[in-house]
């Protein structure tokens, strides 16, 4: 990479990483793809990770680097830029100095968060999404950050939604679910292990404390870099919650029994 590059500097959740593309265009295209809460960093001190996406003009196809690893060529440009989204998060994910990230959706409850742990196409965007016109406060589709105490942080980019298990994604942002975010770190009370199962209903049993913690181990980007400080991330969330398991069906029925549920678990006995 020989040619001159215009670069932008950039901070999310502690961690340092620099944009680098052939033309400005692409460059703001590229700062769209960094995850929530990112900044613009105004020094170039240090060595931080290197983002490159350079155009056709120079090599036929759009091409992205990470660091000196070609990551992905491409012909059309929005395969490249997902590609970029997922590298961004996962190095943001992997170093964050003082957050765990696991694959979950969140929502708040009557003061206390809900997370839904679950991998891509397993439904939790969409049973977000009907939380929240169900009247939960959104937090996260995709993301339940973790401080060291336990307590959730607000993720809330757009919803990215998929429809008939499509692989294209469209963004929804809250205001159209008549929906509000949230803004401040919440405690854990449940955490929901669910899958989209048509023709099921709603049936929770419990999860104990100990298997909650394992389960979520396989949604945790950072656990293969530091899997103590992971481990003692969940067990301190799930100082606070309740978990279950169930298959689901549809969605707002489902939505409209978590919420019930959790309101039932919450009065005085």
């Amino acid at each position: 990479m020989t040619q001159n590059l215009l670069s932008l500097d950039c901070i999310a959740f502690g961690v340092r990483f620099q944009l680098n593309a052939d033309s400005e265009p692409l460059l703001e295209k590229m700062l769209e793809c960094a995850p929530f809460a990112t900044q613009r960093y105004d020094t170039s001190a240090g060595n931080p990770q290197q983002f490159t996406l350079l155009s056709p003009a120079a090599h036929a196809a759009y091409r992205l680097h990470v660091g000196d690893r070609i990551a992905l060529e491409s012909a059309a440009l929005q395969p490249a830029l997902t590609e970029l989204t997922r590298e961004l998060m996962v190095h943001t994910a992997n170093y964050a100095p003082d957050r765990v990230f696991v694959h979950a959706g969140v929502v708040a409850w009557l003061g206390h968060a809900l997370v839904l742990p679950g991998t891509s196409f397993a439904g939790k965007t969409t049973l977000v999404a009907e939380l929240v016109r169900a009247g939960a406060i959104y937090y996260s589709d995709e993301y339940a950050v973790l401080d060291e105490q336990g307590r959730v942080h607000p993720y809330s980019r757009n919803l990215q939604m998929r429809q008939d298990g499509s692989h294209e994604q469209t963004s929804v942002a809250i205001e159209a679910l008549n929906g509000s975010s949230g803004s401040v770190p919440l405690p854990v009370s449940h955490v929901v292990f669910t899958e989209y199962v048509p023709g099921t209903q709603w049936s929770s049993e419990p999860v104990s404390a100990g298997l909650a913690v394992l389960e979520m181990l396989r949604h945790a980007i950072p656990v293969q870099r530091t899997p103590a400080r992971v481990m003692a991330t969940l067990a301190r969330m799930m100082e606070t919650a309740t978990a279950v398991r169930s298959e689901r069906g549809e969605a707002g029925e489902t939505a409209r029994a978590l919420l019930q549920k959790i309101s039932q678990d919450a009065r005085p006995a």
